[in-house]
């Protein structure tokens, strides 16, 4: 969900103010800025408990990998070449498959490898994601 909410608040920077889909309209308005807000601080929170599912067990990563695929399908929409949406979907669900695959590896090398705590971690890993999609997000 942190990558819907990076979206959402590009859209709302005017990122893709040259879209004027209902899509596009929709992630710009102030409920849906709201919504995605809570749901990647619940994310957050939830990846955080003991119960978690594991971000490779099948329904995270299908999560994963469906969300991956609509926002960059939706990124590759704004290309000034031919509609490369099939082409950002592709991208996307193969980074979302990356992210979750590194981010598995990190969290249980951190667990093995070093005494930081599993929470802080997480904690650290989610900064991470955070400030590379911010970073990219401006590109």
């Amino acid at each position: 969900m942190l990558g819907v909410r990076i979206l959402a608040s590009s859209a709302r920077r005017g990122a893709f103010d040259g879209q004027s889909g209902s899509f596009w309209r929709a992630l710009r308005s102030p409920t849906a800025q709201r919504v995605m807000s809570v749901l990647a601080g619940g994310e957050l929170l939830l990846d955080k408990l003991p119960s978690a599912p594991s971000r490779l067990s099948r329904g995270p990563l299908s999560g994963r990998l469906v969300i991956g695929a609509l926002l960059g399908a939706a990124v590759g929409a704004q290309s000034p070449e031919k509609n490369l949406r099939v082409a950002g979907a592709v991208v996307g669900a193969v980074a979302a498959a990356l992210g979750a695959l590194a981010g598995n590896r990190a969290r249980a090398w951190m667990n093995r490898g070093t005494r930081v705590p599993a929470p802080v971690g997480a904690m650290i890993e989610d900064a991470i994601a955070f400030g590379l999609g911010a970073v990219i997000a401006r590109r």
